[in-house]
């Protein structure tokens, strides 16, 4: 028996692009700008411009003088000859000479026809590399094998699976970005959706999965196989933050556990319960702004004490909101002794807001920086534990608060778990 055989092949590029230093071309050929009283034909391509923040973007030649109507920031439709269509608008145009038009712009949505599909993909960049189960992979006839997936189940039976892509090891620094990781979503019950309901999955795990690694995210390279095997390009324009370095409570090397936190994640998020699915929301847009440094230190640590607050609200019983042990509460609620006063959480924040008070606000003037971001780090600490207790979630973190520097010594289990 061979046991390699028991291993998935691992998932492989579903679309052909080509990529750059500044760019990912998704399509090269005609395609039309058509507005209600005039049509442009144009030669060139479209791609995802990877200059600061990641757009869609357009860039074609046509023959003719310019067209009268044609004007910057002018809305429009585009058209390729294989049938996609979209809206965008147009932010560069000129004339090379009397028969040669070029035009730029940026594309907002960009989709072909909404049939529905069996199986749905995307891609991230630059995101750090799970841990998982093993996946097989032939290359120029030669098997080897990685633990490079990781799979969520939904609620409802659907299945995502992520899978770290194949290059990123060792890649080289010609371009900030890279394509690290394939998604592959496989509906329940071999049903077919289309990208509306598709979508509403890939947005819920992208935020999942900029939860989990403390920064934002965006799916790119969207697409739809049909029955027959047949991709079908639905491409969305969405930005990335992607290049930002940041400390996130993901474990290693224990990355398997959060395929347990992802289906309550999932059911909150895209839940019946409207408020429910408000508070993850905002919880997780605070705890990104936090942790990458919004607004300097100061905004950050604003925005991570509030979302402490915003925690303690939900977890605690009306009982224990009653007086001003809010934080002390919340703590023996989720058995956490953090190895630092949680008290200069609230004083920190409280020097810098409560401005009617000059001594509080010399007091925080006499901050250095580097106490300042620990206070910082400490809320986050504690914050990203609120949200992970909320969700129910009984696996191993990275403790950010851990002194010691060898990789792996951070891992712990929550103390909720810890303890029972």
């Amino acid at each position: 028996m061979n046991m390699c055989e028991d291993f998935p092949d691992a998932l492989l590029p579903y679309c052909d692009i080509e990529m750059n230093e500044s760019r990912i071309v998704l399509y090269s050929g005609a395609f039309s700008l058509k507005s209600n009283n005039w049509t442009i034909d144009l030669e060139g391509i479209i791609s995802y411009s990877l200059c600061g923040k990641i757009r869609l973007m357009f860039e074609g030649h046509g023959v003719g003088s310019k067209h009268p109507a044609l004007s910057l920031e002018s809305n429009c439709q585009i058209c390729t000859r294989n049938g996609v269509t979209g809206d965008c608008f147009i932010n560069s145009y000129n004339t090379n000479n009397s028969s040669t038009v070029i035009v730029r712009g940026v594309i907002e949505t960009l989709f072909s026809d909404q049939i529905e599909c069996g199986m749905w993909h995307w891609s991230y960049l630059n995101m750090k590399r799970f841990l998982g189960s093993t996946v097989m992979r032939v290359t120029d006839g030669k098997r080897s094998f990685s633990t490079d997936r990781l799979s969520f189940c939904c609620k409802d039976g659907t299945q995502i699976i992520l899978e770290n892509s194949d290059n990123q090891n060792g890649a080289n620094n010609i371009t900030p970005y890279r394509i690290s990781h394939h998604c592959k979503l496989i509906p329940a019950g071999g049903n077919s959706i289309g990208f509306e309901t598709a979508y509403r999955y890939i947005s819920a795990f992208t935020n999942f999965i900029s939860f989990v690694v403390g920064r934002y995210h965006s799916a790119i390279l969207i697409a739809g196989e049909n029955a027959e095997g047949t991709l079908l390009p639905y491409y969305y324009s969405g930005y990335d933050f992607s290049q930002t370095s940041v400390t996130s409570w993901l474990p290693f090397p224990d990355d398997c556990d959060i395929e347990s936190l992802w289906p309550r994640f999932e059911e909150i998020w895209n839940g019946t319960d409207a408020d429910k699915a408000d508070i993850l929301s905002t919880a997780v847009h605070w705890y990104l702004e936090a942790n990458m440094g919004s607004g300097k230190v100061e905004g950050a640590i604003v925005m991570a004490r509030t979302g402490l607050q915003l925690m303690w609200n939900v977890i605690l019983t009306e009982e224990e909101l009653k007086g001003k042990e809010h934080l002390q509460n919340l703590l023996k609620r989720m058995k956490y002794n953090p190895p630092f006063d949680p008290a200069c959480i609230n004083e920190t924040r409280d020097r810098l807001i409560h401005y009617y008070d000059v001594n509080r606000r010399k007091q925080y003037q006499q901050l250095t920086f580097e106490e300042k971001y620990q206070s910082l780090d400490n809320s986050l600490n504690i914050l990203e534990l609120a949200i992970l207790y909320w969700l129910g979630y009984n696996g191993h973190y990275a403790d950010r608060t851990c002194s010691v520097l060898w990789q792996g010594a951070s891992t712990k289990r929550v103390p909720w778990a810890e303890q029972n």
